[in-house]
Order: structure tokens, then C-alpha cells, then sequence
């Protein structure tokens, strides 16, 4: 058994622009001169306080304080529906939200960083504009990219055990009605055998076990865990599949149909504005809608010429598809440019917290929040992070790479750690050798009177065999240099394993289970208790976490 003591935690940081993010997400958190036609507020926090200060919802609360608050039921914790109801009306509060696809287990690290951050975010607004801020986690509960859910990463001693739940019918359907069943707990036992004994292990078994209980929907099992770790901080959940959600953002969904052809046009516009200095994060599609079909799950609509499609079985003209809406809105699902103006419908929403590629695709939005009359809330990065185990700092420390160094390719890697400490001049030398050789057989051809073309082509061909021969005495050499800095090598290894996996980023590969089973299930607590003594205010950089 292992056991790893409470301590404190120490942070640096990077720079963005020292890791492989894109230069948009770059230029928007430097509020770059070029970013700001797409966005409507500049990255800055004062402007954050201000979007939070000035806040106004302009309908009446109290219903959608009810549905939220009914949403949350299952989830609350020393809190009544009828308590987050009345504070959730009141025109005092706001909320500022993020979220994610319903990962099982809860996936990885990033979806604890989102929450950390909604969670810092709402606290320190709430202390510095003097109105009620609360955290929340919007639960993409309609999206049916199940391959991407189905994953959980869990670091071995030298490799990446990537844990998958199989499921042939679950693409075609809404992963949060997914229920835990039979096969599920085959992907359980793996987790588990995954995770290494310490003396967190049975605690953190028990949090995911009391979630992911047989019969629940993943939807309902993501959030109680993610309720077990941060509910006494304020965090509640929304989304939008939901009988009483649905009739209530009726009429913005009813806009993306009557709207469809402009809706279009702006964001054909707007991402083409965009695709010319940056990039294009999500195509264009003719409609923002998916229909749920009884037959083939959700499946996209389709417009053209005033008729709308759905798969051989729909195929209806804006009429009769405006009435189908009055009639069934629980068929209707929001695509990724229509899930925000729900999100900021339902919710009294002054800032959205999103990674890079969320980051991205809000500056393709700004024109179709005027076509739904919403006001575009303010859009904050993440805490974006690397955790460096204890191990993983010394040989940080021993070795001759800097942490933006890793980003390359472990075979470049090694490559430059023999060549610098096993004889920084050692390709010099060889070079030389290889060019004398050249040289020699040139002047010895002249000095022979070697005329004949076929006599110097075969003197040629002698120095290039001897040049073959000198490259593979170098690779001989390496080999031996490599033998003998074998220790080393292995950990650079090791760190690349650790702080990138797979060449990825670490924070978008690695279940976080895996840091709560190793460092104590109130690893997050800490982070926030750290972040809060910091008092960051933005996200602007990505953090070195030393564990």
C-alpha cells in the first residue's frame, strides 16, 4: 500500500504561446487587436466584473428558476428545491456555467478543471461584485458521440492502459439515457483492477460506485459524481434533455427553424471572417437542429428549399415541422452553435468557461446571438494544467530539457540527449570524416590522372561505401552511448509519459480518477483552496501543479 501525505501544493506557470495552442486562442487571451470583432467582450477582468455587474435577465425568473431547480433534485445536497428555486429567481443572482460530454468515471482532467474554474470563477465574482454568483455544469446530456465518452485513460509504469466500454447501438442515442447495465460492469472491474493499491483506493471506489450504480443514466451517474466532489461549493447542473427544459426553449428553437436560411448566411459569414486570420472550429451546417427518431436515434435535420429532412423517415415542410415542435419538443436537440443560446436562455448567464476549441467556435457566434435577440455572454478560459508528480519533478530537475522541450517527439528527444552528453561534437566529427573522404578521393583522382568517366564513377562509388561505413560506425557509437546513459534515457521516458501521454497534452488524456486514487480524493479541494490564496483572476496561462 502507498500512502501520500497532504502538502502543500506549489504552482508555476507557462506561457501559451510555449505550448502547441492555437494562435486564436493565443491572440483572444491576449486580447489581440485582430480577435475582437468576434467576440463581445475583450478577456480582461474587469471586463468579466462587468459583464457579471451589469447583468439583467429581461423576462420574469420564476419559471425557470423552478425548472432548474427541479433539474437539480436528484443532485442537491443540504439544499431544497424550493431553496435554489427562490435564489435562482432573484434578479441578484447570476450564474456562470461550463460543461461537458458525460465522460464515464468523469473523464479526463479537463473536466475537473472546468469545474475548478466555474467554481474559483463564481467565488471570487461573487466577493468582488457583491452579487450572488453560482457555479454551474452544464451536462451534455443529448450528445451521442459515445466512442468519444467511452474511454478512460489510466497511466501505467511505462505505458497508457486505455480502458473502453464497447457498445454496438449507443452511437445512435443520447449518452445521458444511456443506463448502466451488464456490460458496464466489465468496464468497471477494468478500471479497477487499473488503479494501483493505496490507501485512497477503497474511498474513491466507493464515490464511483455510489454513482455509477446499476440502472442509473449516465447522465444522472456524471452528475452525482461530480455532486459528490464539489455540491458544498455551490455547484448545480443543468441541460436539456429534459421534458420541462424543452417546452421552455420552445420559441428559441422555434427561431432556428423559422430562421434557419439567415441563421445560415451569419455563420457562413462570420466563419469565413474567422477562417481567413484563424481557423474554421466547427463547419457549417444547414440547420442547428437534430431530431430523435424512435427508429435511428438522434439524427441531424436537414434544410433545404423550405422542406426538412431527417432520415428516410422525415421529411416535412417548415409548417408542418413548426407544429411538430408545439406538439413533441422532446424530439428537437440543440447541435453545437444552438446548446450556448440554450444554455444562455435558461440560465440568468453572464460568462461561459471553455477550453480552446469551445473558445474557438463562440467566435463564429457573435452575429447569431443578434438573430435570437441574446445577449453573447462573456467567454473565459479554463485553468488549463499539467500535474508533476514528486518522481516526475526530479528527473525535471536532473535533465537537461526545459518542460516545453517534451513537446517533442521522444525519439528527437533522446536523440539530443545523446548527442549533447555523449559528445556534444560527435556528428561535427563524423561529418568531417565523411566530407575528408570526399575530398581525398577527389584529389587523389586528379593526382592519378584518372581520365576514364567509368574509372572515376568507380572511385566515387568506393568513397560512398566508405561514407556508408563511417554512418553506420556512428550509429554503433550512439548505440554504445545509448547503453551507457540507459538510466537516464529511461527517464526521459518517463516524463514524456507523464506530462504528455500519447503527445497530447495531459489534461485532455488522463482520467483524473487516476490523481484522486494516488493523491487523496481531496486533491481538488486542495487546488482550489491554492487557487483561492493565489486570488487568480483569469486563466491566462497554463500551470505547472506540483504535487
Amino acid at each position: 500500500m502507498t500512502s501520500t501525505k497532504e502538502k502543500t501544493l506549489h504552482f508555476d506557470h507557462l506561457d501559451f504561446t510555449e505550448l502547441s495552442f492555437s494562435r486564436l486562442f493565443r491572440d483572444y487571451l491576449a486580447n489581440a487587436d485582430a480577435i475582437s470583432g468576434f467576440y463581445s467582450h475583450p478577456h480582461t477582468c474587469d471586463s468579466l466584473k462587468k459583464a457579471v455587474s451589469s447583468y439583467k435577465q429581461r423576462n420574469d425568473r420564476t419559471e425557470t428558476a423552478r425548472i432548474i431547480a427541479e433539474f437539480n433534485a436528484p443532485f442537491l445536497k443540504g439544499q431544497t428545491v424550493d431553496g435554489l428555486a427562490g435564489i435562482l429567481a432573484h434578479e441578484d443572482t447570476v450564474t456562470i456555467n461550463t460543461g461537458q460530454q458525460l465522460s464515464l468515471f468523469g473523464g479526463p482532467l479537463y473536466t475537473v478543471f472546468k469545474t475548478i474554474s466555474a467554481i474559483h470563477l463564481a467565488r471570487s465574482l461573487s466577493r468582488d461584485t457583491g452579487r450572488r454568483v453560482i457555479p454551474v455544469f452544464w451536462l451534455a446530456d443529448e450528445d451521442h458521440d459515445f466512442e468519444e465518452i467511452s474511454v478512460a485513460n489510466i497511466p501505467g509504469r511505462d505505458s497508457i492502459r486505455q480502458i473502453v466500454l464497447p457498445c454496438d447501438t449507443c452511437a445512435r442515442h443520447a449518452a445521458g439515457t444511456i443506463r448502466v447495465g451488464e456490460a458496464f460492469e466489465n468496464f468497471r472491474s477494468e478500471i479497477y483492477e487499473a488503479l494501483n493499491p493505496t490507501d485512497f483506493r477503497d474511498q474513491l471506489i466507493s464515490i464511483l460506485d455510489e454513482a455509477y450504480a446499476p440502472g442509473r443514466s449516465y447522465r444522472e451517474a456524471f452528475a452525482l459524481l461530480l455532486s459528490k466532489l464539489f455540491s458544498r461549493y455551490g455547484l448545480i447542473f443543468a441541460g436539456s434533455n429534459d421534458p420541462m427544459v424543452k417546452r421552455h426553449v420552445t420559441k428559441c428553437v422555434r427561431t432556428a427553424i423559422e430562421r434557419a436560411d439567415e441563421i445560415r448566411d451569419e455563420l457562413s459569414s462570420q466563419s469565413e471572417r474567422l477562417d481567413k486570420q484563424y481557423h474554421q472550429q466547427v463547419q457549417i451546417t444547414d440547420s442547428l437542429l437534430f431530431w430523435h427518431d424512435d427508429e435511428h436515434g438522434r439524427v441531424r435535420l436537414q434544410h433545404s428549399d423550405g422542406r426538412w429532412e431527417a432520415g428516410p423517415g422525415l421529411s416535412l415542410s417548415t409548417g408542418a415541422l413548426l407544429q411538430k415542435l408545439e406538439e413533441t419538443p422532446e424530439r428537437f436537440s440543440p447541435n453545437v452553435f444552438l446548446r450556448p443560446l440554450l444554455q444562455d436562455v435558461l440560465l440568468p448567464n453572464a460568462a461561459y468557461i471553455g477550453g480552446p476549441a469551445e473558445i474557438a467556435y463562440y467566435g463564429q457566434m457573435k452575429p447569431v446571438y443578434e438573430l435570437f435577440d441574446v445577449k453573447m455572454p462573456f467567454v473565459a478560459a479554463r485553468l488549463s494544467a499539467t500535474l508533476v508528480e514528486p518522481p516526475i519533478q526530479r528527473f525535471l530537475e536532473e535533465l537537461p530539457f526545459d518542460f516545453p522541450d517534451y513537446t517533442k517527439r521522444l525519439e528527437d528527444l533522446e536523440q539530443n540527449y545523446l548527442r549533447k552528453f555523449g559528445n556534444p561534437e560527435l556528428d561535427d566529427h563524423f561529418d568531417t570524416w565523411k566530407k575528408r573522404v570526399e575530398e581525398l578521393t577527389d584529389e587523389m583522382i586528379g593526382l592519378t590522372g584518372m581520365e576514364d568517366h567509368g574509372l572515376q564513377k568507380h572511385a566515387g562509388a568506393i568513397s560512398k561505401e566508405y561514407s556508408k561505413s563511417i554512418d553506420k560506425l556512428r550509429k554503433k557509437m550512439v548505440n554504445a552511448i545509448r547503453q551507457k546513459e540507459e538510466v537516464q534515457i529511461n527517464r526521459i521516458r518517463k516524463v514524456k509519459h507523464a506530462l504528455f501521454p500519447n503527445d497530447r497534452l495531459q489534461e485532455r488524456e488522463i482520467s483524473f480518477i487516476y490523481y484522486m486514487n494516488k493523491f487523496g480524493v481531496d486533491i481538488w479541494d486542495r487546488i482550489l483552496q491554492d487557487l483561492e490564496e493565489r486570488d487568480q483572476d483569469l486563466f491566462d496561462r497554463h500551470f505547472l501543479i506540483h504535487l
